[in-house]
């Protein structure tokens, strides 16, 4: 409160007073949208060209559209914290997020064509710069982590495109692969900070310590499994990447055992957290099942087990937590977010385990695991939309 002149800040229309407002609710309804279209193509309905590859369009735009888009709009709020300067916001955070939104709009009615390539690179470059700058100015190498992070993204953003534009031979699954664990890694790392935070406030225990072999032992295999697809790319299903897989998920078990999970149970805030980051290990492990027996689990059932339930969960916990704590709201859920956290677990349900259980049901699975999942951000979208475009409740800026 004290970082920012009031009086300046309150003439800002409260939708573009920080980050995170923009780009969490926008970013929700486009998932919303982008779902019911994937789901309509699933059912014979083809309604947009997106992008000249529906396949293509559905993880990049999943990927980067909508998952970049809120770990934007995180980073960018959580600066401010980390930093003690003022966040963008204003005409500035009005700019990456109209750019963003163009891109969004071009990358389903258009075709490819370098111009919305360099659109799409553009907003996630102006992001990467407004977050360096206050980190680098004040030497918060603790939170340097985050700059490399986005500018792997940003070129994993490029590779993507080029495989749409027919510059690489690199294919799509594996680019998509690259980006999914670049961003399973981010997960380990941020989860590794906040969930044992939350999970002892929000159940009044006393402080879960974090132990550094154990911080290490999550962390390193990740980046591993990370690195060896982004500079090996080993020709998959690969015997070797697979066991790296496997041990880089049974290496958070040290980790995980000391996070009181049992305890949230009555709190949906967090175990949403924790059943989110144990459907990113879950999943990590799968990838490697299915790359030693290929023939015994699908790789896409692994991949979505990460998507669907890791990211989709975390991103769902986070934006709501976010969303109440900075503007001044209770750490509460009612009944509807509540609902929203059960309908997204039946998401990634039907996604993965009804695909691995009924094989002939896979098309009906598609169309309903991503209705599913659009009823979920729908329902974060409906009740926060006035949270996210009104003033805080307590008259503050933020």
């Amino acid at each position: 409160m004290q970082i920012v002149d009031k009086a300046s800040a309150l003439k800002i229309p409260p939708f573009l007073r920080l980050a995170f407002r923009p780009f969490f609710l926008t970013a929700s309804l486009f998932s919303v949208i982008t779902m019911v279209i994937w789901a309509g193509f699933w059912s014979g309905f083809i309604l947009f060209p997106m992008y000249g590859n529906p396949v293509w369009w559905h993880s990049h735009e999943m990927l980067f559209g909508f998952t970049g888009a809120v770990i934007v709009g995180f980073l960018l709020t959580a600066v401010q914290n980390w930093t003690g300067l003022p966040g963008i916001s204003g005409w500035k955070l009005g700019l990456v997020f109209a750019i963003w939104l163009i891109a969004r709009v071009s990358l389903l009615v258009m075709v490819p064509n370098v111009v919305w390539m360099i659109l799409d690179l553009l907003w996630l470059a102006m992001a990467l710069l407004f977050l360096a700058i206050p980190i680098v100015r004040l030497r918060q190498w603790r939170n340097v982590l985050f700059l490399p992070v986005l500018c792997l993204l940003l070129l994993l953003n490029a590779r993507m495109h080029g495989a749409v534009l027919g510059w690489t031979d690199v294919p799509l699954t594996t680019v998509a692969l690259q980006t999914t664990l670049l961003i399973a890694v981010l997960m380990t790392v941020m989860g590794g900070r906040v969930i044992p935070f939350f999970t002892a406030r929000g159940t009044q225990t006393d402080p879960i310590t974090r132990v550094l072999w154990r911080e290490h032992l999550a962390l390193w295999p990740m980046w591993a499994v990370f690195l060896s697809l982004l500079l090996i790319s080993p020709e998959l299903p690969s015997m070797w990447f697979g066991g790296l897989c496997m041990f880089a998920a049974l290496a958070q078990t040290p980790r995980l055992v000391r996070w009181r999970t049992g305890r949230t149970f009555g709190i949906p805030l967090l175990w949403m957290l924790h059943f989110a980051y144990y459907f990113t290990v879950l999943g990590v492990f799968l990838l490697g099942v299915s790359q030693v027996y290929p023939q015994q689990l699908p790789y896409s059932i692994s991949l979505h087990v990460i998507t669907v339930g890791g990211i989709g969960g975390m991103i769902l916990a986070m934006i709501v937590r976010v969303s109440l704590g900075h503007t001044g709201r209770a750490l509460q859920t009612g009944k509807l977010i509540l609902a929203a956290f059960v309908i997204l677990l039946l998401a990634v349900l039907v996604r993965t385990l009804l695909i691995a259980i009924f094989p002939q049901l896979v098309q009906h699975a598609y169309i309903l695991s991503a209705l599913l999942w659009a009823v979920a951000f729908g329902v974060f979208s409906i009740v926060f939309w006035p949270i996210l475009t009104q003033a805080r409740a307590d008259g503050h800026p933020g």
